[in-house]
């Protein structure tokens, strides 16, 4: 599933039109900050963790090809999209790290 050019969405849920729109406004975001090339591809995984209650724990694990270098963060939380905020800003935080060398 791609929603925007360079990102690709692996095993994600479906998500109702208002949660797609917070999505890909975050990921518009990290697309504009970081200006990604034609080659550089962003991955982000999903799995979901149940323990028997009602709630579920989001897993997200994100891969990034940058400019060819690999970069990549997970985090794991209750909230589905301050769980992609989080990891985007992790994978972020990599890239300006290790550019501003």
């Amino acid at each position: 599933m791609r929603i925007l050019k360079n990102i690709e969405l692996i095993k994600f849920p479906e998500l109702d039109e208002i949660d797609a729109g917070i999505l890909e406004n975050n990921l518009s975001r990290f697309l504009d900050r970081l200006q990604l090339g034609d080659n550089d591809v962003l991955s982000l995984s999903y799995k979901e963790y149940s323990k028997g209650g009602l709630r579920k724990q989001h897993e997200i694990k994100a891969k990034l090809v940058f400019s060819g270098k690999t970069f990549s963060a997970s985090e794991t939380d209750w909230k589905f999209l301050e769980t992609i905020q989080t990891v985007l800003k992790k994978i972020e935080k990599e890239v300006l790290k290790s550019t501003s060398k």
